[in-house]
């Protein structure tokens, strides 16, 4: 899989681009676990076509028995907000992208369908081209987004509502307009995917400590979270996932 970084300013909206010919698996369905990001996923296949994943907070399931052509975005947190609107509507959904931007989404599939090379460059320029006239970002949550990555979701939705000098009510509402989560389910899922980090390729894992160092009140209360955002137990967690932290072999 091919990885490209765009250059300033898109990269304040895009944390990456990315391509595949071929993801080929051993196994036949993965599941893919949530990160809270907004993705664009281009099929480059004649009869292909674009979608816009909202911001999940839940696993899906990826079929890894067909080949396909594929070309992506990875937003940055809250940065899909400014191509596509109110991202709280997205939330956990999958939809056609020409149901966003009518035309001009099919226009863009069959233009990077048609060029073998340089397609970064193209979906760069498009996503450049939007920029002009999308939604702005609010500073209060941009301010607020960058707290709970920093603190791995360690702060508490009160203090940063103070932060932001923001009624609670109205925080909460921009929040997830623009983000796409909640912010309370947001700071959850920062903190579940930095106990993820933590665990890395480790063979075997004290659960306990993992979750003394990771925030949670107990070992009960990491279970209860492995369960709501991998959908499993985290000793299944460490015989199910693959050489992608995001990505676990189904069971079955």
């Amino acid at each position: 899989m091919g990885i490209y970084r765009p250059a300033p300013p898109l990269s304040d909206f895009v944390e990456f681009f990315w391509a595949s010919e071929a993801y080929a698996q051993p196994h036949a369905v993965e599941r893919v676990l949530p990160t809270g990001t907004m993705d664009l996923v281009i099929d480059l296949a004649p009869g292909g076509h674009a979608t816009i994943a909202g911001a999940r907070s839940k696993p899906f399931l990826l079929d890894t028995t067909v080949s396909r052509a594929l070309i992506g975005a990875r937003f940055t947190i809250g940065g899909g907000f400014v191509f596509f609107g109110s991202a709280g509507d997205l939330r956990d959904l999958s939809v056609p992208l020409e149901a966003v931007w009518g035309r001009a989404a099919e226009d863009l599939r069959e233009r990077l369908a048609a060029t073998p090379t340089d397609r970064f460059a193209v979906l760069e320029r498009f996503l450049v081209r939007r920029l002009d006239g999308g939604a702005r970002f609010h500073s209060a949550i941009r301010h607020a987004r960058m707290r709970l990555q920093r603190s791995g979701g360690a702060i508490s939705v009160g203090a940063l509502t103070e932060e932001c000098g923001l009624s609670r009510r109205r925080f909460i509402e921009l929040f997830h307009e623009q983000v796409g989560l909640p912010p309370k389910l947001y700071a959850r899922l920062c903190r579940f995917r930095r106990s993820l980090a933590a665990i890395g390729s480790a063979a075997a894992v004290d659960w306990a400590d993992l979750a003394a160092a990771g925030g949670y009140s107990d070992q009960p209360h990491l279970v209860h979270e492995f369960q709501a955002f991998a959908g499993m137990t985290p000793s299944a967690y460490l015989r199910h996932r693959t050489a992608h932290l995001n990505h676990l072999r189904e069971p079955g």
